[in-house]
């Protein structure tokens, strides 16, 4: 998912029956294991990728260019 810093954070589990996964789903201590369907939205052109996150997710789907990232160096 796209960074953000407040609010619900998600993280994919498993896979578990077609269309649906277990995600972890936490916001600040509380923590919750969650069943979410599938995202059904499928990239643009004839191969388009589906998307890899739940339905309802916030923010672009996974096949969309992302804001770059700065990188930090690990040594000062």
């Amino acid at each position: 998912m796209s960074a953000h810093e407040d609010g619900e954070h998600y993280g994919f589990l498993d896979d578990l029956e077609y269309g649906t996964a277990l995600w972890l789903r936490w916001c600040g201590t509380d923590v919750d294991l969650v069943v979410l369907p599938d995202c059904p939205a499928v990239g643009p052109g004839r191969e388009g990728d589906g998307c890899c996150l739940f339905a309802d997710h916030a923010e672009q789907h996974t096949w969309e260019e992302a804001h770059p990232v700065e990188e930090v160096p690990c040594t000062s």
